[in-house]
């Protein structure tokens, strides 16, 4: 498991091309960068599908949204894929406000 803030990275499986990324407490611009550089590394070694575990999330900006957007486009770039799972209400509330649900899987 690797680590960066409120950001692990946890259940890399490179020869399936998956990962599981645990957000905790905020996802804002204080973790952009980050957050950012994690996809960054995990698209290099080759990760196409990314599940993010939000149970731990507490509050999303508009950016976090965005964040994970861009996740979505540089892995369906590369024929994969974005699902999300243990999102509270709220958050799952914003994801479907904004029409990213038809984008990401919510689970």
């Amino acid at each position: 498991m690797m680590t960066l803030q409120q950001i692990q990275i946890e259940e890399v499986d490179e020869a399936a091309g998956t990962a599981v990324i645990v957000v905790d407490g905020e996802l804002d611009y204080s973790i952009y960068t980050a957050f950012k550089k994690s996809v960054n590394d995990l698209v290099a070694r080759g990760i196409t599908h990314v599940k993010y575990d939000l149970s731990r999330l507490s509050y999303i900006q508009s950016l976090g949204l965005g964040i994970i957007m861009w996740s979505y486009v540089e892995l369906d770039s590369r024929g994969g894929s974005v699902s999300i799972e243990g999102a509270n209400d709220q958050i799952k509330k914003l994801f479907t406000a904004a029409q990213l649900d038809t984008l990401v899987e919510i689970l």
